[in-house]
């Protein structure tokens, strides 16, 4: 629901956004499968054949699919402007959506890595050798390892939820046509 001058919230900005990639998906595969009718003349003859109905125009998608692509070039330019206007806290400092963003991906990153090595710092290594075993400890703490974990989920949990509270709030300087 747009705001009272009519422009999108950053949240609705961003389905709208999803739509239009849906949107231009499928257009683009209606007008390729068009364009490669050509191609099935040297395919098996017993296959079966697809011709355009007749009230498919594939000039007219094609101009609604140019102006479909501006529009979510437009949208885009406008949802990447209000990243960098909104801010949020972030440890104690500002810092704008884009930043967060940026944020939640490396801290997506190193939750992988970081559940790997809480696995290999959970169990000792142990390699039986002839007559005598060989044991290898983990590199790492398993407990400091597992509460930097614990940490670093705590932190995503904490910046996603600002992040979707201020696309609630932040407003797009974009109107839907």
């Amino acid at each position: 629901m747009p705001n009272d001058n009519g422009n999108l919230y950053l949240f609705e900005a961003i389905e709208l956004r999803n739509e239009y990639d849906r949107h231009i998906k499928l257009l683009e595969k209606l007008i390729e499968d068009d364009q490669n009718k050509s191609d099935r003349f040297f395919q098996n003859k017993d296959e079966e054949e697809r011709e355009p109905a007749s009230d498919f125009n594939q000039k007219e998608l094609e101009e609604e699919l140019k102006k479909l692509k501006v529009k979510r070039v437009k949208l885009n330019q406008a949802m990447q402007a209000a990243n960098f206007k909104y801010q949020i806290d972030h440890d104690g400092e500002k810092i704008s959506i884009a930043e967060a963003l940026e944020i939640r991906k490396n801290l997506l990153k190193d939750i992988e890595a970081i559940s790997q090595r809480v696995t290999n710092s959970a169990y000792k290594r142990i390699l039986h050798k002839e007559k005598r075993d060989i044991v290898h400890e983990p590199k790492h703490s398993f407990k400091q390892v597992y509460d930097n974990y614990q940490n670093n989920i705590r932190k995503i949990r904490t910046i996603i939820t600002q992040i979707h509270i201020i696309n609630l709030r932040s407003i797009v300087d974009f109107k839907e046509e």
